[in-house]
């Protein structure tokens, strides 16, 4: 199942204390993974920092753009279930500030969009 699968409300870091125990999808540049390599720092689209705690240890190079799709745990972490690395390329193509103020819109008007896709559609 991909992220866009999941149902999970796509959201920036000041979104994290209104779903706090629910999946969510975030996106941001990864930095600072730990020694044993089971948590990193995001920096969401709002320029917020959220610990990224993982089941197991990373099994490769985790930097750049990238998607967590997991439960909130504390407004300012989220245990991974799925992540997705976007290319160096796509990292330096990407607007973040047009994703922040699409998900602030996403926020404000959520009775005109879908927040995400069931696997029964």
């Amino acid at each position: 199942m991909s992220i866009s699968q999941t149902g999970a409300p796509r959201i920036n870091g000041s979104m994290l204390s209104k779903f706090q125990g629910k999946k969510v999808v975030l996106l941001g540049n990864a930095r600072n993974v730990d020694s044993n390599g089971t948590s990193f720092m995001l920096q969401t689209c709002d320029n917020g920092e959220v610990r990224v705690n993982l089941s197991e240890p990373l099994s490769e190079y985790v930097g750049g753009l990238i998607e967590v799709l997991g439960d909130v745990t504390s407004p300012k972490s989220i245990q991974c279930n799925h992540y997705i690395l976007f290319s160096k390329e796509q990292t330096d193509s990407f607007d973040m500030d047009m994703y922040n103020s699409t998900m602030e819109v996403l926020s404000k008007f959520p009775q005109h969009y879908r927040l995400g896709v069931t696997e029964t559609e």
